[in-house]
């Protein structure tokens, strides 16, 4: 024993003893300080606290306390051998778990007795118990003695050779196991031993890429994962070293096979049995290689260790190599000899629990099967007891069926009738509905002809009171009165022409004739002309107009159509502005898209307003600031323009926060 590990008895026991003097309870101290010795296999420290465990339980009542000293107690009667003592405790711990009617520790107490059998080979009596205890957990949904029970029942189908129901097995574990990882050290252990084991199910399946790629994960996962015991690193890499035999790599196969067996030799890993049976799988490859001196000497080797540690089981592979490696250099005395002494050991064997084994692998087959024909059963007697359910429920749906059919054929003549003159006055109403819709559409054409008509007859007379106004404009240079009234009279006109040409855009939209006149236009220059025409709107407020603009970009457009989408989105944002404010127009481009955006420090829209911002005869028309007027037809107009191109606009806006829109003009018809 280590000189750390006998510190780290000391340190727990004298903890222990402290607790006592403090009044905790001493009992589960010493159990978990024994179960740590078990678990570490130093059964001289677990039989020394077992005496101080002793005295402390004196006349426990039936408890989980007594209840977890009983299963110590059978443990460490195991390590002595006593088989009939680890009986008795394992009886005494069902009854307490009985009485406490605790289905864990009944559980547990089932998995106990199937333990007892299986140290034995006796899996006959063995496998019943682990079936009842895996029912018994799943009654209680504990998923981490579910996926231990799994591991076991693959271990038992493993043995029995059915290995695809044995990797089903032990997948399901490595999921369950895999899930509850963090909750303990010890589950680290059992997830790399259901991947070392459903590798060594594809080794058996001879399907040998899959069986060395979970080798692989499982020796990368002893490797980096907490641990709650000693690393079975040895026993994964002799696994390699046979799987890379199977794959004809001889270097890997020797490389690992031989850094694994000096792993398991190391008697702190209590993996010698393992070990002794990787150094007779070693001699197999030196055979194949023609390396016959390593080959005898790696079964040399093999023979001191059986005879030193008692491990007289691996003589049923040791005689066989021993053959094979006499046979191979023609010593065929010895290779007789060693054939003759493998038959003696095999006769020698105990053919009761040959038997017994063998009856175990098919009572798992037996024990599955009727369980299966039991749930059968009981399936199809409710299938059965579902038959006459059904057959009773279709007579009496038959009846009522025949009942609804008889009173809907008394209705139906009534209502056929009924239908056939329903349907003439259908017809009827829908004759004059096509007359009314013919004769509104005429009238929706005579109004819009007859708006576009009054609108160009207002545009010329309207721009000729605007070019009188700026003849006038040179005169009255020294009257400021007058230069007040003629500003007046400016940004009437220009305000009375911006609502003809909506309501022009609009009748043009409304009978489908906005023709656009595609050509080449500078974007900049119309940003800034447009905004130069706006002056006498923003300049009453003090409102600043100020340009973020890209570099010079020609593109195919109806200039004055975007110059209207520019002056109904600009004179917008002037109205709902407030004075001495700043209104931003920026424009970018990107390979397909010119970017134009008007951003404003004005009072914003709610939600409900954005939602139909650019509707026809929309609700959301409102005055300005200063009591500006609109007719709420701008943006409408404005959207189906910038759509006609190609394009898209949109908006965002915030109350009290401003508003900023967007339009976006496709650049494939660039020049």
């Amino acid at each position: 024993m280590s000189g750390k590990k006998t510190l780290s008895y000391f340190i727990l026991f004298f903890a222990s003893i402290l607790c006592a003097y403090a009044n905790v309870n001493t009992v589960d101290s010493l159990i978990n300080l024994c179960n740590h010795h078990l678990d570490n296999h130093e059964n001289e420290w677990a039989f020394r606290v077992e005496v101080e465990l002793d005295k402390q339980i004196g006349n426990s009542e039936i408890n989980l306390q007594y209840a977890n000293y009983l299963s110590v107690k059978a443990a460490l009667a195991s390590r002595r051998k006593n088989y009939t003592a680890q009986e008795e405790f394992l009886n005494q711990y069902n009854e307490v778990a009985k009485k406490m009617n605790s289905p864990k520790l009944i559980g547990t107490g089932l998995i106990g007795n199937a333990s007892y059998y299986e140290q034995f080979g006796d899996i006959k009596k063995a496998l019943p118990f682990f079936l009842k205890a895996l029912d018994q957990f799943k009654e209680i949904q504990d998923e981490t003695q579910i996926a231990y029970l799994y591991n076991k029942l693959g271990l038992i189908y493993y043995e029995d050779q059915d290995y695809n129901r044995a990797k089903t097995y032990f997948m399901a574990s490595f999921v369950l196991f895999k899930k509850h990882e963090k909750e303990s050290n010890l589950n680290a252990y059992w997830i790399q031993n259901c991947l070392s084991n459903i590798g060594l199910c594809y080794e058996q399946l001879k399907l040998y890429p899959k069986a060395l790629a979970y080798m692989k994960i499982a020796m990368a996962y002893c490797q980096t994962a907490p641990f709650g015991r000693d690393r079975p690193i040895g026993v994964i890499k002799t696994n390699l070293g046979v799987i890379y035999s199977y794959l004809g790599n001889y270097t890997l196969a020797l490389k690992n096979l031989r850094e694994g067996i000096e792993t398991c030799l190391d008697p702190k890993n209590l993996e010698i049995g393992h070990g002794i049976e990787s150094l007779i799988y070693l001699s197999n490859i030196y055979t194949q290689i023609n390396r016959y001196k390593e080959a005898q000497d790696c079964l040399d080797k093999a023979k001191i260790l059986i005879y030193e540690e008692k491990f007289f089981s691996v003589f049923d592979v040791y005689y066989p190599q021993l053959a094979r490696l006499s046979f191979a250099t023609q010593n065929y005395k010895e290779a007789y000899l060693a054939q003759k002494a493998f038959s003696f050991y095999c006769d020698s064997i105990d053919k009761s629990m040959e038997k017994s084994t063998f009856s175990g692998q098919i009572l798992l087959h037996d024990l599955e099967k009727q369980k299966m024909e039991n749930k059968l059963l009981q399936h199809e007697n409710e299938y059965r007891s579902l038959q006459i359910q059904v057959g009773i429920g279709f007579v009496i749906l038959f009846f009522i069926i025949i009942g609804l059919v008889y009173y809907n054929l008394q209705k139906s003549k009534a209502r056929n009738h009924q239908l056939e003159y329903l349907n003439s006055q259908v017809n009827v109403q829908k004759t004059d509905l096509e007359k009314l819709n013919s004769t509104l559409e005429k009238i929706n054409q005579n109004k819009s002809f007859l708006i576009q008509s009054v609108a160009h007859d207002l545009r010329t007379p309207i721009g000729n009171v605007l070019s009188l106004n700026n003849l006038l404009e040179e005169f009255i240079t020294t009257n400021e009165e007058a230069v007040e009234y003629n500003k007046l009279i400016d940004s009437s006109c220009m305000l009375a022409l911006n609502i003809i040409e909506d309501i022009l855009d609009q009748s043009m939209i409304e009978r489908g004739k906005l023709n656009l006149k595609l050509e080449p236009a500078e974007i900049q220059t119309l940003i800034t002309d447009t905004t130069s025409l706006l002056q006498f709107k923003s300049k009453p407020k003090s409102i600043q107009i100020v340009y973020k603009l890209d570099t010079p970009l020609l593109v195919k457009i109806d200039s004055d159509r975007i110059k209207r989408v520019l002056i109904n989105i600009l004179v917008n944002a002037i109205k709902f502005s407030p004075r001495n404010s700043v209104i931003l127009v920026s424009q970018w481009q990107d390979e397909t898209t010119c970017f134009i955006s008007i951003s404003d420090n004005g009072i914003g829209m709610n939600q409900d307003l954005l939602n139909h911002i650019f509707e026809k005869n929309t609700t959301s028309a409102r005055e300005g600031l200063e009591k500006e007027q609109t007719i709420g037809i701008g943006l409408s107009i404005t959207k189906s323009i910038v759509e006609e191109h190609g394009g898209k606009i949109k908006v965002e806006s915030t109350p009290n926060s401003g508003s900023t829109f967007y339009i976006e003009l496709p650049i494939g018809t660039s020049v």
